[in-house]
């Protein structure tokens, strides 16, 4: 899997911050990057992004939410782009409090960052082919 570099995760997300409504095949462009490629590599950093504490719970899930409608789109043709999608649907889970979850319960520590885990977890696994 081709890999984004800093400054290319820096202007794409320079460009999604900027202005929510954005042409991913511009932004690919301008990266050299296929969509789907794209939409994976930023979808993993900000899971290791939030992971790291980098940047918090909402500037990531705010991130994902602008790019889900490019996920589905990319999905339309094809498989959807994965681990994008499972990453957008991690960060979608600690949105709220599900159903048997107390007033203590911080959502995305619960829900999010496990899932997140998981799905690097299984990304690093598949590139070393090792298993655990």
């Amino acid at each position: 899997m081709p890999t984004l570099s800093r400054a290319d995760l820096a202007y794409v997300l320079q460009i999604l911050e900027q202005d929510t409504i954005h042409d991913l095949s511009l932004i690919s462009q301008a990266v050299q990057m296929n969509p789907r490629d794209l939409l994976n590599q930023v979808a993993i950093a900000m899971a290791d992004q939030f992971l790291s504490g980098a940047r918090d719970f909402h500037a990531c899930d705010a991130v994902m939410n602008l790019l889900f409608g490019d996920i589905v789109n990319v999905g339309m043709d094809a498989e959807m782009p994965e681990p994008a999608f499972s990453i957008y649907l991690a960060f979608d889970s600690g949105e709220h409090r599900h159903t048997g979850d107390n007033e203590e319960v911080v959502p995305w520590e619960k829900w999010t960052r496990p899932e997140l885990v998981q799905i690097l977890d299984r990304l690093a696994d598949g590139l070393s082919g090792g298993r655990r």
